[in-house]
């Protein structure tokens, strides 16, 4: 019908080959070998995968409701598990929530056999969109308490094959289809990337912020009269991607600072993530890196510089003293060649000279849910203590890591010492 049309094209695209879609087709896996740690079979649905992964260690480990503490234990995990499905479908407004299941036979109350009993309901041959389509059921509620039951009484549909695809599913059809097309900068972008079915920004978007905004800037930006969607909340868990280290684009304050010391991490083509249980991570900014939001405020293309005139406007966002006269002062000192632009280094060395932030020492996890990206193919977290220095040079050296020079765009300077003498993998 049109609603399963517009459905497939703004997941999926106008065409979509079965190979993709069998990538797509796995449903969420627990690791044998890291109990919290979901396994991710083949390259795409990391852009699901990854995010349900980082909200569920982020309600296991600070969380009112946790511990501190990886649930180790099956029943643990998966009151976990429904916990993170439901914040992911209630992170946005609705009249009616959606659950995408295949198989409505009475549930028993052990969970492993469930799971088993329904994966042998699916088609084992179903890996085409349209059978797939042809088998799916909805289930639907109006309020968060029935929303909580149907999860609840339904999770083993998550567990089995496809469980990540009617995932997806769910949370596109409990958001509203227009409401998605209309928070995107382009419509006719699919969530699903057509050709090599990775994740589009939207998609990772609406997992962790429930907007599917395109950009990773804080705000809205005009941009000759064209309106660009960025994040415009607080969110529980960010994202850093390797992009803006390639200077591709710039993640905004609120992704790099999150509720939580949570993050999401982008290569070119795939999603892991990085976690600590420092909170001193998130905590409020200091005065200096309050003046590095502001400075980037008004040098968003990352040049290094800002036209004199913006000196005023930065120095009453950080509260310094704005007497015209000692503008005038200022931009003679800062710009004695009269260029009529104002270098970030003299800038701060001005104004912020002794207020250099404490070099970080923290404990650091990443977490690759690829098995192919392991060298023995078990996924597992990998640990490590990051360590801060040089954070005025904000750049990268030669032997940096991949996933180093990531993390040095929140954390300039940063170097990571494995536990195991081996640098993950991005992808």
């Amino acid at each position: 019908d049109g609603i399963g049309k517009k459905l497939i094209a703004l997941i999926w695209g106008p065409d979509i080959s079965d190979a993709i879609f069998e990538r797509w087709s796995q449903g969420f896996e627990w690791s044998k070998d890291e109990k919290c740690a979901l396994i991710q079979h083949a390259g795409g649905p990391c852009a699901v995968i990854a995010p349900v992964q980082g909200i569920l260690l982020k309600n296991a480990l600070f969380e009112p409701a946790g511990n501190g503490s990886m649930p180790t234990l099956y029943e643990q995990r998966n009151i976990k598990f429904i916990q993170t499905l439901f914040e992911i479908l209630t992170q946005f407004e609705t009249e009616k929530w959606f659950l995408c299941c295949q198989s409505l036979r009475q549930k028993s109350s052990n969970l492993e056999e469930d799971v088993a009993a329904t994966s042998q309901t699916i088609n084992e041959k179903c890996v085409s969109l349209s059978i797939f389509h042809d088998s799916i059921k909805l289930l639907h509620c109006s309020n968060k308490e029935s929303l909580k039951t149907l999860l609840s009484e339904n999770i083993s549909e998550f567990y089995s094959m496809f469980g990540v695809v009617k995932l997806l599913y769910s949370i596109v059809l409990s958001k509203g289809i227009n409401n998605i097309l209309n928070e995107m900068d382009n419509p006719e972008i699919s969530l699903v990337d057509p050709i090599h079915g990775h994740g589009s920004q939207n998609l990772i978007n609406l997992m962790i912020c429930g907007q599917a905004v395109s950009n990773v800037f804080d705000g809205d930006r005009d941009v000759g009269g064209l309106k660009l969607r960025g994040i415009t909340n607080p969110v529980s868990i960010g994202f850093l991607t390797l992009l803006e280290q390639l200077r591709y684009l710039k993640v905004g304050n609120l992704l790099k600072r999150p509720l939580y010391p949570v993050w999401l991490v982008g290569s070119e083509t795939h999603l892991s993530l990085v976690f600590s249980l420092d909170t001193t991570l998130v905590e409020e900014e200091s005065e200096v890196q309050k003046a590095h939001k502001a400075f980037d405020k008004f040098d968003p293309e990352d040049n290094g510089f800002i036209p004199c005139d913006a000196l005023k406007d930065i120095m009453e966002e950080v509260n310094l003293v704005c007497d015209p006269e000692y503008i005038k002062l200022m931009v003679g000192n800062l710009d004695p060649e009269e260029l009529g632009i104002i270098i970030r280094a003299k800038f701060f060395q001005e104004f912020f000279q002794n207020e250099a932030p404490k070099p970080l020492n923290f404990q650091l996890v990443h977490y690759n849910g690829l098995t192919q990206s392991s060298s023995d193919g078990k996924v597992r977290f990998r640990r490590g203590t990051a360590r801060q220095i040089d954070w005025q040079e904000g750049c990268t050296k030669s032997h940096d890591s991949a996933l180093e020079s990531c993390l040095q765009m929140r954390w300039p300077g940063l170097w990571i010492n494995w536990d195991d003498g081996i640098a993950p993998s991005l992808n």
